[in-house]
């Protein structure tokens, strides 16, 4: 083995973490490729030091490889599974102490919670990357409501006569955001699709939440809003995404997949749906069970496209 591939092959050791044994047969199974793809390339008339350099340059960086074959043994470290709990319990902060009345902190949290996602994506999508991205994605539902109150605000004076070119130069924004804004939700869900549907799933389960956040927000009197309608919305939220760091701690770590998908779904089904039924205690068991019934298709609509895609 030459030092070129013996170097690779051991900075991707120093990321795999899949114990001695399981180790020992990916390195051998990857060194067997390398041979027959330099040995391929040969015939070809590539020159050996260029052939092996091809090798290893179709295998990526060692630390995206190492993620990779990490999620194909299902196994995520310790560090990362707190990492990407960590993303919920940064949520339950940021709703906990309603964040939004304090605009400087807020873009502060929104700019490292981008900053971390984008790191996580640079790395190859690892394991903790999903719920990173996945809370990064509720900034475009917060940014929706924003257009909707704009536009709640400005259409009645449109229609009265009674707006001038900087309000209308914000209704047209406002409606053009709308399609914008999904456009990047459905590209990440795509995106993650393509990878794995269960990674989608988790991207999208702190949506609910946000938009729990964003309805009690709306009842309020909106983002200048406040009063104990909110606090006590705030409260509740914050300890739904402290649980949810939780099961995304216990989803990360499952050795099974099965069990992974279980425990996303459940413990979405049980504190969402219980979130919501606490906010309108009035809706009763079929309201409870209507809101079920579309959390479960929204989680597990991934599964979906997946399969027709």
């Amino acid at each position: 083995m030459s030092s070129e591939v013996a170097g690779y092959f051991e900075r991707l050791r120093a990321h795999l973490q899949l114990g001695e044994s399981v180790e020992s047969d990916v390195m051998r199974e990857l060194s067997a490729h390398v041979e027959d793809r330099v040995a391929e390339l040969g015939r070809r008339g590539v020159s050996e030091d260029r052939a092996r350099r091809m090798a290893l340059d179709g295998f990526g960086r060692p630390r995206t490889l190492a993620h990779l074959l990490r999620q194909a043994q299902m196994v995520t470290p310790w560090s990362e599974a707190l990492l990407g709990a960590s993303a919920f319990l940064f949520v339950a902060l940021i709703v906990g102490v309603q964040l939004w009345h304090m605009p400087a902190l807020a873009v502060g949290a929104a700019a490292a919670v981008v900053a971390l996602t984008l790191y996580g994506l640079w790395l190859g999508r690892p394991a903790w990357f999903y719920p990173w991205a996945g809370a990064a994605l509720t900034m475009p539902l917060a940014a929706g409501y924003i257009a909707f109150a704009v536009l709640h605000r400005e259409l009645p004076r449109l229609l009265a006569g009674s707006t001038d070119n900087l309000a209308l130069a914000g209704i047209a924004g406002a409606a053009l955001y709308f399609p914008v804004g999904l456009f990047v939700v459905v590209a990440a869900v795509m995106v993650a699709v393509r990878r794995d549907w269960l990674d989608a799933s988790i991207l999208l389960s702190p949506l609910p939440g946000a938009l729990v956040a964003i309805i009690g927000m709306h009842r309020a009197g909106g983002l200048t809003g406040g009063g104990e309608a909110l606090s006590g919305t705030a409260l509740l939220l914050f300890g739904v995404y402290l649980c949810m760091s939780m099961a995304t701690l216990v989803v990360l770590r499952a050795p099974v997949r099965s069990l992974k998908v279980t425990m996303l779904v459940g413990s979405a089904l049980v504190l969402l749906s219980g979130s919501t039924l606490l906010l309108d205690p009035g809706g009763g068991l079929v309201t409870l069970a209507g809101r079920a019934a579309l959390l479960v298709a929204f989680l597990l609509s991934p599964a979906l496209v997946a399969r027709h895609a």
